[in-house]
């Protein structure tokens, strides 16, 4: 597209395209572009009548390349294979990370601009208080914030799902989502709901907490371990798919649960699966993630930095075979060795800013405190 490239965007949240037919819509391209390739973003395609049909129609009789959006609550991932029939390329899109946020507010990320510490910090706190949804961090508004979660709770998972106790369901999730970033079994979360008042059986909160993963509202982390059925049957940890959707549960800001999860985040968008990890001796630490080279990066979230963390999380590298562990701080920068591991200590804004997998650099000094 940057070096011209033919496209349109159309929405079919108009409602006179919602029935157009996918031969008319090839028609008014080509009487636009009347040859070569043409690059179609289809937004809300959930709404246009009979969508998969014609999305494979033009797919295949059309010179187009086709970019498809639409509501979580009508294009789950589960259901596009059998819709598509191997015909796409699934794209996660996340709110904006970190990175973007600050592209955007410094005017890009020249290596200069990483000298500039206060302005990062000051830029991330912000981030972690406001998260990446376009409208509520363009505001800073929090009644904006409210009617997007509206809108996931009642369109993208009530309606869709038919729950008729749409009461229970807001009380179970959050109750939920204020457990962000901390262990959860389905009975403990069962047996907060009875402490208000509220009984539900397992297997309804463990429904209740699947719609809320398949419309996107929250990730699922298991327990890093070589056995999936002990994976399965340990606790899990739940991240919001933005930071900021904890300021609607939690007064006054966790920052560490709040970097916690912005750190799941970034993982996910450079690809891992994250799960946390518990050593021999019991201590958890927070991401245990596979590289693609078949090799194991640990990472901890660790804002003042200290020797507990970083002896805990040497111990989980030494156990997992990790050539290095990584602790991430608000400010503290630098290298320790740790019984004859390196243990690198990363500021969060710098490894949010970073383009490296799983590390960012730390400048190879002693660290700090």
């Amino acid at each position: 597209l940057r070096s011209g490239g033919q496209a349109l965007y159309i929405s079919f949240d108009e409602p006179q395209l919602r029935r157009l037919d996918a031969r008319r819509l090839a028609e008014m391209v080509r009487e636009e572009y009347p040859s070569g390739p043409v690059h179609l973003f289809l937004d809300e395609v959930q709404e246009w009548a009979g969508w998969d049909s014609k999305l494979r129609w033009l797919h295949d009789v059309g010179d187009f390349h086709l970019y498809v959006t639409g509501s979580s609550s009508a294009l789950q991932s589960s259901e596009i294979p059998s819709r598509l029939r191997g015909r796409y390329i699934s794209k996660l899109l996340l709110p904006f990370s970190f990175r973007e946020v600050a592209a955007a507010a410094l005017g890009g990320l020249e290596a200069a601009t990483f000298r500039e510490r206060g302005a990062l910090r000051g830029l991330l706190s912000e981030y972690l208080a406001w998260g990446g949804f376009p409208e509520v961090w363009l505001y800073r508004s929090r009644e904006k914030l409210v009617s997007l979660l509206e809108t996931m709770f009642y369109r993208d998972i009530a309606e869709r799902h038919r729950i008729r106790d749409v009461a229970v369901f807001l009380e179970l999730a959050t109750i939920a989502l204020s457990s962000y970033a901390c262990p959860v079994t389905w009975h403990s979360l069962r047996r907060a709901l009875k402490g208000v008042g509220v009984e539900l059986d397992v297997k309804t909160v463990m429904s209740y907490v699947e719609h809320m993963r398949q419309a996107y509202l929250v990730f699922v982390a298991k327990r890093f371990t070589h056995s999936e059925r002990e994976a399965a049957a340990s606790p899990k940890k739940l991240y919001l798919v933005d930071p900021a959707i904890a300021a609607l549960f939690e007064r006054p800001m966790d920052l560490g649960r709040r970097a916690e999860n912005a750190v799941y985040l970034e993982l996910v968008r450079r690809g891992y699966e994250p799960r946390y990890y518990v050593t021999r001796s019991g201590k958890e630490v927070d991401f245990a993630v596979r590289r693609p080279a078949g090799e194991t990066a640990v990472l901890e979230v660790a804002l003042e930095g200290g020797e507990e963390h970083a002896k805990k999380t040497a111990e989980a590298a030494r156990e997992l075979r990790a050539r290095e562990a990584t602790v991430i701080t608000w400010d503290l920068e630098g290298e320790e060795e740790v019984r004859g591991l390196k243990v690198r200590f990363t500021p969060l804004w710098k490894w949010l800013l970073s383009e490296e997998p799983c590390t960012g650099s730390s400048g190879g000094s002693k660290a700090a405190r």
